[in-house]
């Protein structure tokens, strides 16, 4: 017999990438009044962030729909790839759509994909690990 198969954490990932997301804004936000940035400059850093947020949930909705058919690890990896391709694509054409500082834009979503995805990694893991729990108990 073989064991159940990994489910696709769906709805903790989201719940992790939203977390993540709302605490790096905050802690942007307080970047700014301590450092006190320019407005262009913290716009940029906010909205790079959003670029990389949209993307992780993109890409987890992805990953979601094709686990089902894949299974929950491989689904994961292709929502990885969709969330690496999504992040610069977003965050550049949002940048020329708002005629925003680059550099702020491109920070904001580098770093927002990077800490998020550390994030989701653990979360991913964490389901990993609770789901061996059970299928061995």
């Amino acid at each position: 017999m073989t064991p159940p198969r990994l489910p696709f954490p769906t709805a903790r990932l989201l719940i992790v990438i939203a977390l993540a997301a709302a605490g790096l804004l905050v802690t942007w936000t307080i970047v700014r009044g301590t450092v006190g940035l320019e407005e262009g400059v913290y716009r940029g850093g906010v909205i790079g962030l959003l670029a990389a947020t949209l993307a992780h949930v993109m890409g987890t909705l992805v990953g979601a729909a094709l686990a089902a058919q894949k299974g929950a690890l491989a689904a994961y990896m292709a929502s990885t790839v969709v969330r690496f391709l999504l992040t610069p694509a977003l965050a550049v054409s949002l940048y020329f759509s708002l005629s925003l500082p680059s550099k702020p834009v491109l920070v904001g979503a580098a770093v927002g994909y990077l800490l998020i995805l550390v994030a989701d990694i653990g979360t991913m893991l964490t389901a990993m690990q609770q789901h061996q729990g059970s299928t061995s108990a």
